[in-house]
């Protein structure tokens, strides 16, 4: 085992069931990066400078690193790192200027957010929403031209599995990474963290809503949405859920009148709604069914989706269930 006193990284070798999770890799470079925990595959590949010799290669933030020597590439990782830190902070998300495919490190910066480029100017915002939207016009370019991403413990850039935002309005916009290890979020200047199944995210939910509440930004606990932009986490979260006996729909407008069903699912003390478009799932949260589906409403009506919030209707679900069943469901705080 290699370890590198500077940054705390541990290089170890990968046993053969390990092999396959790192896509063949051969090691493993573990430690704590930013109170991250990362763990990056290091990979032996032909030197292009040689005929038969060999090196190790390994990739961070998108920068491809290779050596003759294992303690050299670590030692490479640890540069590196350092050349990232700025004011002593190292960057927790970058924006991605496309189609270009640069990445500017986002760094903490108070209760905020800073990028920083070393020929360009200094952009600051407490919402990395807002901060988007000023290197979008400091680089004359749309707004959607600027994507935000998140570091995995890979250390590589990559998009966010959820966001949580208001269900009406988009400040403030967080984006929350996961894996099988966890989900994490950066908020107010410090690292949140939950186990990375179904039932963490809630955890970190809880957290994010009470701070909202008491910073007034939400009026309530349930004004707070959870958007899910991955598909695996999307099944991670609805594994710790009980689909009900019913459900939401409304009528979209187009060249054909289209029926849009929002399913509808309990959790703990909460039950949640879910809509679906092919980009993302859009997560409502109500203390009794009554409340969600005023909730759902008027989010949908303000996101232009529904032309009166009342026009979101209860229905019973495929899976069927008796009027007294249905009436009982529709007492609040049931």
């Amino acid at each position: 085992m290699i370890v590198d006193d500077d940054f705390p990284l541990h290089l170890r070798p990968l046993s053969l069931s390990e092999r396959h999770r790192f896509g063949a890799a051969e090691y493993v470079l573990e430690g704590w990066v930013g109170g991250q925990w990362i763990a990056i595959p290091v990979h032996r590949v032909a030197d292009s400078g040689g005929a038969s010799a060999e090196c190790y290669a390994i990739d961070v933030m998108g920068i491809p690193l290779a050596e003759g020597r294992l303690i050299d590439l670590v030692h490479a990782v640890r540069r590196l790192l350092h050349a990232l830190v700025y004011g002593g902070r190292f960057p927790c998300y970058a924006m991605e200027i496309s189609p270009v495919g640069v990445a500017l490190p986002v760094y903490p910066w108070g209760e905020g957010w800073r990028v920083h480029e070393p020929d360009g100017p200094i952009l600051e915002a407490g919402d990395l929403g807002i901060l988007r939207q000023r290197v979008a016009d400091a680089h004359g370019l749309p707004v959607e031209a600027i994507r935000v991403r998140v570091l995995s413990e890979r250390l590589a850039w990559v998009l966010p599995a959820a966001v949580f935002r208001p269900a009406i309005g988009s400040v403030p916009w967080l984006p929350v990474a996961w894996s099988e290890s966890g989900w994490r979020l950066h908020f107010m200047g410090a690292l949140l963290s939950a186990p990375g199944n179904g039932v963490g995210i809630w955890s970190l939910w809880e957290a994010v809503a009470d701070q909202g509440v008491r910073q007034g930004w939400l009026h309530a606990p349930e004004d707070l949405t959870l958007e899910i932009w991955s598909g695996s986490a999307w099944e991670t979260i609805q594994s710790a859920l009980a689909e009900a006996t019913v459900r939401f729909r409304f009528y979209e407008a187009g060249r054909r009148l289209r029926a849009v069903l929002l399913p509808i699912f309990r959790g703990g003390e909460r039950w949640v709604a879910v809509y679906a478009t092919r980009e993302q799932r859009t997560v409502f949260v109500g203390r009794d069914l009554i409340d969600l589906q005023r909730r759902a409403g008027e989010a949908l009506h303000a996101a232009g989706c529904l032309p009166d919030p009342w026009a979101l209707r209860m229905e019973l679900g495929e899976t069927g269930g008796s009027p007294k069943a249905k009436h009982a469901l529709l007492v609040p705080g049931r």
